[in-house]
């Protein structure tokens, strides 16, 4: 019996794509790890992985790149020296371009998560260049990390993803790795911010992004607003339903699967800062060296690039100076600068250099500091300057994390430290003792800077104390645990009571029910997004053609005699009769039910029978109509107000259409006219549906559940008076195979209708088959349109390649039970050889063909030539040659 372990004392595999680790080769060869605690994340400076674990009994590991590129020969050793701190190298394959990958990271895929379009995403490339599309090289760093995570995973490790350089590595854990080693839970947490849906579809694969995302179990952010850009994408991009809410968390629908969301913001740990502000002698140094100045310093420690404003802060501070020119000798701006490899970021460096010298050219002595560093800030220079400056500045127009407001605040516990925030910081959602202002208004930025230095000591203390407690209740170690309690929680939530669990539709499945079928065989095929492709987001209101492909795996189904295949479909009759017509022996369901054309059998399969009128005419025109003047009316206000949307009129419903709306307003809209028409409605015969795109009023007793009743308990009427009369040219035996097909919510219905008539009528097989992996009442799904036509395409060749390795005695079986009841008029030459019997004749000539043999009466208005005999195939009439 296997032991159940608390979340708290569950083993965790952090992946990340550098290590916190200082990597060292000794003069003897070998190699050693020390723990260097502000690798973990390239976002961001000031993050310690300590701070995550200390006091936990958890087993802890990481995964990921060491800064060294090691080679073939040298990883053994790099292993062994990684594994002594219970690390795990990750070691790009020979086909990852490294460069590349670091490139784009921290180039255009970094803009675009700070909600910036990257110049490289608008700007096409000046010439042709081998390689010039960086997306193959971030794949294969993620698919190398998947490889590594899937073979460093142990049984009952929670992976936790960290950040978003690693964001496919889901895609591939999902796809490419065995199943055996892919972790059964797993977590995400992006560190920076999300994009709004507009500047994340600047990358051409951001659909592809967001379905890698919600393969995870839990996704986290720092702040709802990054949240709710992700959920905002995830509707708009790939059309998920809206969240809902389980016990404080986001919850989204994918593909079958719970999708939970936390947003939850981390600290530092302030007693760790604490020690090393009074026990760090380099620390201690590097006060008395900065308090010699003996100046208020406004102090700020940012990434020299377009994100963080350091522009903006100078000026601001030179305008305060300009306003209170006495304070030119007493005030000081410390401003540290850290180059990285971001594109651009030495020329900006460059350009506050210049900025930073004209201004203290403007004075007797130096008022602002520019210190450019080419790496992180140590910690001890970091805590040193915190400790010293009187004022912390941030004027940041895109931030996730950054520990360094928290850092400084805890170094002023028992001294006096104000801090000024961007308005776009994420620090600012709990510290909110902090001035908070706009850093595009520079004016207010020098406001705040002249405010802090007349605050009252009162005022200090109190907004100090303010920010010390929201730091003390959101430490380090109770943010990790939160989150990975959370990971496991969602990855043993169960589903919905009233989901029902769906299996992949394979083709071996479905050809075995087949040919296990002994008697009458019925097929229920939607028309729209399942026979035909979803084109709604590219042409609006437009029904798609069917691919020939689909038109032939019909024709071929329609083929047998036992066969009975229908299209049930909302739209109207007309809309079918074109789309399908061309298909013999097809009946066609129009309207959810309201109109019927009945499939054609036999030698009269090609005539177009009438359309019949199955739907409750009276209920339809019931009050002369005005409920139709009344349904128009109310959509018509809505329709007027939400662009895109528009205004379907059938002979038996109505419809409001927002396939082509922006998806989060109109499925806004569509909600309050649901509730609207309800209530409008409320005691009227009428049913009001919502589908995936539509809102319908329509009479009570239509729908495709119970048309499919309808049709089920007619052909089973019929199989029993044709067993009376078994040599009846319709009897087929009774029913013992149905497949229905859909995607929509009224295709549910169509469902349970199959399942209902199958355990009434003991119907031997019922398929049930839903389009897309979600909740549904089917017993199996298929991922898309395209899986559909994949599906029939083969259930098409399997049938064609049946019928062309027929044995002779087959074939005369099959002509003898299959093609003389029907009694065709054959003609041939009497001079010629063939005056035996059919049913004995010799073998074509020819090999039997891949499409049924079909024999005609003779048109009379021709001469049928001598030896020849008419058949139909291919859609065609010419005679053939019978040779003896």
């Amino acid at each position: 019996m296997s032991m159940v372990h608390h979340p708290s004392q569950l083993p965790v595999l952090v992946a990340s794509n550098h290590l916190p680790v200082l990597l060292e080769r000794r003069e003897d060869g070998k190699y050693a790890a020390t723990w260097r605690g502000d690798r973990l994340l390239a976002s961001t400076m000031a993050f310690s992985h300590r701070d995550l674990f200390r006091p936990s009994r958890r087993k802890v590991r990481f995964l990921g790149r060491v800064e060294l590129e090691v080679s073939l020969q040298d990883q053994p050793a790099v292993n062994e020296a990684c594994a002594a701190i219970s690390c795990i190298p990750v070691f790009p394959s020979a086909e990852t371009d490294v460069a590349t990958y670091d490139a784009f990271c921290s180039g255009p895929l970094r803009a675009v998560f700070h909600n910036m379009v990257h110049p490289s995403t608008l700007n096409p490339p000046s010439h042709v260049q081998e390689n010039a599309d960086p997306w193959p090289a971030f794949l294969a760093m993620n698919k190398d990390f998947a490889v590594a995570i899937s073979k460093a995973y142990a049984t009952g490790d929670i992976l936790w993803l960290q950040d978003f350089d690693l964001v496919m590595v889901p895609h591939f854990l999902a796809r490419l790795v065995r199943p055996m080693t892919v972790p059964s839970t797993v977590g995400l947490f992006i560190h920076v911010p999300f994009p709004s849906k507009s500047v994340l579809s600047t990358l051409s694969h951001d659909r592809d992004i967001l379905r890698s995302m919600l393969t995870v179990h839990h996704v986290g952010f720092h702040i709802y607003e990054h949240a709710r850009h992700f959920l905002d994408a995830c509707e708009a991009l790939i059309r998920t339903p809206p969240p809902s809410m389980i016990q404080g968390q986001l919850v989204v629908h994918h593909n079958g699967k719970q999708v939970h969301i936390t947003c939850a913001q981390l600290t530092v740990d302030a007693a760790r800062v604490e020690r090393d502000l009074a026990s760090n002698d380099s620390v201690r140094d590097e006060i008395i060296r900065w308090r010699q100045l003996h100046k208020l310093i406004f102090a700020a420690v940012d990434v020299v690039d377009e994100l963080h404003g350091i522009p903006h802060k100078v000026v601001a501070f030179h305008q305060f100076l300009k306003k209170r020119p006495e304070y030119a000798s007493r005030v000081l701006l410390v401003q540290v600068g850290v180059v990285t490899s971001t594109l651009g970021s030495t020329q900006h460096a460059q350009e506050v250099r210049r900025l930073v010298d004209d201004i203290n050219a403007q004075y007797p002595t130096p008022v602002i500091v520019f210190d450019v560093r080419n790496d992180r800030m140590p910690t001890v220079d970091r805590i040193a300057l915190w400790r010293v400056a009187e004022v912390f500045v941030s004027t940041v127009f895109a931030e996730g994390l950054n520990t360094c407001p928290f850092e400084y605040l805890v170094t002023h516990r028992n001294a006096t430290g104000l801090a000024i925030l961007s308005q776009f910081a994420v620090a600012r959602r709990i510290l909110h003792g902090a001035t908070i202002v706009n850093p595009w208004n520079i004016h207010s930025i020098a406001t705040a800077m002249e405010a802090t230095v007349h605050m009252s000591l009162k005022e200090k203390e109190f907004r100090r104390d303010c920010d010390v407690l929201s730091i003390a209740s959101h430490t380090p170690t109770r943010w990790a645990a939160t989150i990975l309690s959370d990971i496991a929680a969602a990855a043993s939530a169960p589903p919905k009571k009233l989901d029902v669990l769906t299996k992949p539709l394979t083709v071996e499945h479905l050809l075995d029910l087949y040919y296990k079928s002994r008697g009458r065989r019925i097929f229920f095929f939607d028309y729209y997004r399942t026979l035909a492709p979803d084109v709604s987001s590219d042409f609006g209101i437009v029904w798609p053609d069917v691919p020939v492909d689909v038109l032939s795996s019909l024709e071929q189904l329609c083929r047998d005699p036992r066969n009975t295949v229908f299209v049930v479909s909302g739209c109207n009759c007309e809309l079918l009769s074109d789309k399908f017509g061309s298909v013999p022996g097809l009946g066609l369901v129009a309207e959810h039910g309201y109109f019927i054309r009945w499939a054609m059998l036999g030698r009269a399969a090609r005539i177009n029978k009438p359309w019949e009128l199955y739907g409750d005419v009276f209920r339809v025109n019931a009050s002369c109509g005005k409920w139709r003047e009344k349904a128009e009316a109310i959509m018509l206000m809505y329709v007027d107000r939400t662009n895109g949307a528009a205004l379907e009129m059938r002979r038996s419903s109505i419809l409001f259409r927002y396939a082509s709306a922006d998806y989060g307003f109109g499925l806004l809209q569509a909600r309050e006219l649901l509730h609207q028409l309800t209530a409008a409605f409320d005691g009227w015969p009428l049913s009001v549906i919502q589908g995936k795109d539509y809102i319908e009023v329509r009479p009570e007793g239509l729908g495709k559940g119970k048309i499919v009743k309808q049709i089920l308990h007619k052909l089973h009427m019929d199989s029993i008076k044709s067993d009376e009369h078994p040599a009846s040219s319709s009897h087929h035996g009774a029913i013992d195979f149905v497949w229905t097909m859909g995607d929509d919510v009224a295709d549910e219905l169509m469902f349970d209708a199959a399942h209902d008539c199958g355990h009434a009528f003991n119907i031997a097989h019922v398929l049930t088959c839903t389009v897309g992996h979600k909740s549904s009442q089917a017993q199996y799904f298929v991922s898309d349109h395209v899986q559909v036509v994949s599906v029939l395409a083969s259930v098409r060749a399997a049938l064609t390649k049946t019928s062309r390795y027929r044995s002779v005695g087959d074939m005369q079986s099959i002509l003898a039970k299959h093609v003389l009841h029907h009694a065709p008029h054959v003609t041939y030459n009497t001079s010629s050889q063939l005056d035996q019997p059919i049913s004995s004749c010799p073998i074509l000539a020819r090999k039997p063909s891949a499409k049924a043999l079909r024999l005609r009466e003779p048109p009379s208005s021709k001469k049928t030539k001598a030896g020849a005999v008419w058949t139909h195939r291919c859609r065609r009439l010419y005679p053939r040659q019978i040779r003896a």
